[in-house]
């Protein structure tokens, strides 16, 4: 009898458990559903109707209005350069020092450690006005070097301490072992260290491309001029004064996505493992 009360009881938890993630996923699911069918819509649709009304026809011409009447290739284009560029140099910046600071043995590795990771405790918004007047004595303001040497710098904290964390749980006998075989450090770094990394970087570049893509503030910040603004700049073309053009606006968001998804599902079995990757041993 105690075993069916407590198979019943199992059964039970189960269904409960799948009804309330199935109702997470349709929570999650649903403004991703909304944006995409406002940006097959027409302007005058949604005047008239409801924002949750099925459109009437679809205007996939919408897609091509949003990339031309604003201009959105030169956004992407400047994304995506600040992206392919800043990503895998902050993150062998960050790989370099991690694997200083794991597996060698010098006075203050510690303090150097906390010293990178004590950034993740400072606001970006109390750093703007020191940032905007350095970078304009330096005379880079308005161009996409205004955004490239921030943007290493704000992403280098985390991907330190993952990197670190990571490096940790590689066996020092491996690394000496190298040594003793007369391989250089940089030997180490690149043929042994960075393979094994694999799940970690990967892991880093979605997350990195994903913040460096998205990005607003600095990039509103440091850029004024039109010819070197990135895709969330860009998008603001979209709201006038007394109206916004939700249709466009939507499909130029859904456009924007659209990179960050191609480099996710490409590295997505590598992401999960990466994340808990250093998380074994500290």
């Amino acid at each position: 009898m105690a075993v069916v009360v407590n198979r019943r009881a199992h059964a039970i938890a189960t269904v409960v458990i799948l009804v309330v993630l199935l109702a997470l996923a349709v929570i999650w699911v649903f403004p991703y559903v909304m944006l995409l069918l406002t940006s097959v819509k027409s302007q005058g649709f949604l005047l008239k109707h409801s924002i949750f009304a099925l459109p009437d026809k679809i205007y996939l011409s919408n897609f091509v209005d949003a990339f031309v009447s604003a201009g959105l290739g030169r956004f992407v284009k400047n994304s995506f350069l600040i992206s392919v560029v800043k990503v895998p140099i902050g993150i062998l910046v960050a790989a370099l020092a991690a694997y200083s600071i794991s597996k060698h043995s010098f006075r203050g590795r510690r303090v150097l450690y906390f010293y990178f990771v004590i950034g993740l405790a400072i606001p970006i918004q109390v750093t703007l006005l020191p940032l905007n007047i350095l970078l304009r004595d330096l005379h880079l303001l308005n161009s996409l070097a205004a955004l490239f040497f921030p943007y290493i710098a704000f992403g280098l904290p985390f991907q330190i301490m993952v990197m670190r964390g990571f490096f940790l749980t590689v066996p020092n006998e491996l690394v000496d072992a190298a040594r003793i075989d007369g391989s250089s450090e940089a030997r180490i770094f690149v043929s042994i260290m960075m393979p094994l990394a694999v799940s970690a970087l990967a892991a880093l570049v979605i997350l990195d491309f994903l913040a460096t893509w998205n990005e607003f503030l600095m990039a509103l910040i440091f850029i004024q001029s039109p010819r070197n603004e990135t895709l969330p700049l860009g998008l603001l073309y979209f709201q006038g004064q007394y109206s916004t053009r939700w249709n466009l606006l939507c499909a130029g968001v859904v456009l924007g996505i659209l990179p960050v998804l191609v480099v996710y599902f490409a590295l997505q079995r590598y992401f999960t493992a990466g994340i808990y990757s250093g998380a074994v041993k500290q």
